[in-house]
């Protein structure tokens, strides 16, 4: 392993906000510390020059998008390819987004590497639904040695389709010493309640992240408006919110439909320890998804979670989370499932929160996380 060079493309990587920046720095950060070398080749929408930067055991490589993915990567190749660099790899990794999936092939060839395709985000799910992208996605991963998704439902969905690829399951993790809340998160959340007006008997089901359609967010909001829950239950939502979400919501938060929901920007993980507490339940409705990070930053501080079985959602509850569960776009189970949230007293609340965090601290921590990825690397 210590003569193992990787060139990671990726869309995704800080100062980039977002889920799958966070879990690109967390995985690359894992493998580095393990002595592996990796140099990020970062396509960086806020770049205005090629630049390249010195990190602990490989480099940042921000290459400006333009509005020719052609242009972006040809640029990059005339870097890696220029003799004075010395650059060699032994591996490449397309790690979420169109141009690292488009590059992989190509670059694969040209460096002589052993290829594989980490599917993120919407890569599989829209990429395999969408005529100009299903093309180039499925030569990605023809072309790939290893073939890494987030779950277990997506690896039998890629099987299915191709059944000669080498696929494997490698689920999210996360640095559990590294996350944690303390006294002042805890006093902050208190406030935060005690000053938008909820009381101990009602209920702040929690929304956080990109909240689009594809995620559930009106599916869901419907769906409490008629259970007649909504003088029981609030709404916190924390981030960017799509417009046609955003229309729907000041839409239906009238006095008639006593639809309450608290708005914030986004905010950086670390500023959401005093907002995750806030809530008594976290909600992931998304039609569609892989795994995302405040499923298990949620649940790794006891919160717990109702949720749509899609993806690899469902893989990260334990079995006592499953009345809180519904089938994707289910309207009668999603109704049943905040009933159930409903009519749970707050020691069984923190019950189910303590289970969750118990299974995420034995299954998804960094440490397996990390191993998996060694493991990966290791074999091909």
């Amino acid at each position: 392993m210590n003569n193992t060079k990787i060139l990671w493309l990726t869309e995704n990587y800080p100062p980039r906000r977002g889920g799958m920046a966070q879990a690109c720095d967390r995985i690359v950060t894992s493998i580095r510390r393990k002595g592996i070398y990796i140099d990020v080749a970062f396509f960086n929408a806020s770049a205005y020059t090629f630049k390249v930067t010195t990190q602990i055991n490989g480099k940042l490589i921000a290459v400006p998008v333009s509005d020719s993915p052609a242009h972006n990567l040809n640029i990059l190749f005339n870097y890696i390819s220029d003799p004075s660099n010395k650059l060699t790899y032994t591996h490449i990794v397309s790690f979420g987004g169109n141009t690292p999936i488009l590059a992989l092939p190509i670059y694969k060839s040209w460096l002589k590497t052993k290829a594989i395709t980490l599917l993120r985000g919407n890569d599989f799910d829209v990429g395999v639904f969408q005529a100009t992208k299903r093309e180039i996605l499925f030569e990605a991963l023809k072309s790939s040695d290893v073939v890494c998704a987030l779950s277990q439902d997506v690896k039998n969905k890629i099987e299915a389709l191709l059944p000669n690829l080498n696929v494997v399951h490698i689920p999210n993790g996360i640095d559990l010493e590294d996350w944690q809340q303390d006294s002042y998160d805890l006093e902050e959340a208190k406030k935060f309640r005690k000053i938008n007006n909820i009381s101990e008997d009602e209920i702040l089901v929690g929304l956080f992240g990109q909240l689009k359609e594809k995620k559930g967010v009106v599916f869901f909001l419907e769906n409490l408006l008629r259970t007649g829950l909504q003088e029981n239950i609030q709404f916190l939502m924390v981030g960017d919110i799509e417009e046609q979400v955003q229309n729907w919501i000041k839409e239906h938060s009238t006095d008639e439909t006593k639809l309450k929901v608290i708005q914030l920007p986004f905010l950086d993980r670390f500023e959401l320890l005093t907002k995750y507490p806030a809530c008594d339940y976290i909600a992931l409705p998304s039609h569609y998804d892989g795994m995302p990070n405040v499923l298990l930053e949620a649940g790794a501080l006891g919160i717990p979670v109702i949720a749509a079985r899609t993806g690899g959602i469902y893989e990260v509850l334990p079995k006592e989370q499953l009345d809180l569960t519904f089938h994707p776009g289910n309207a009668d189970q999603c109704r049943q499932a905040l009933n159930k949230a409903a009519s749970l007293s707050v020691l069984e609340r923190k019950n189910l929160g303590l289970k969750l965090k118990e299974y995420i601290k034995n299954n998804f921590n960094i440490q397996k996380e990390t191993q998996a990825y060694l493991d990966m690397f290791s074999l091909i």
